[in-house]
């Protein structure tokens, strides 16, 4: 279920950020993602480790926007590679958290 959580957030920022040939496309996608990654009910089944990771994704989705593209472009490029970074991370997070779950749940039924 995380891991389906963890696509769709690649999937979302993928589109996001190939939606540079319109403005408002741009913001409005980034500001949604930014949106669903803080929602109470989306972070509610990671684990700590993968809420700073997405923490951290947030922040740097900050530095992503038409204005900052025309006028930083440089900024805004270590903006997406730090985002794409930060999914890997996440998602290798949530691999191990799953695993650890599932070791876990067979030891209590050992």
């Amino acid at each position: 279920m995380l891991d389906a959580s963890v696509r769709e957030l690649r999937d979302d920022f993928a589109a996001a950020i190939s939606s540079i040939e319109s403005d408002v496309t741009l913001d409005r996608s980034i500001a949604e993602l930014r949106d669903k990654i803080s929602r109470a009910d989306f972070l509610k089944p990671f684990s700590i480790y993968s809420k700073g990771h997405l923490r951290r994704i947030d922040e740097s989705l900050r530095d992503i926007s038409t204005t900052r593209l025309k006028n930083d472009p440089l900024q805004v490029a270590l903006a997406v590679e730090s985002v794409l970074e930060l999914f890997a991370r996440l998602g290798t997070t949530v691999e191990q958290s799953t695993a650890s779950d599932k070791r876990i749940e067979a030891n209590r039924s050992s």
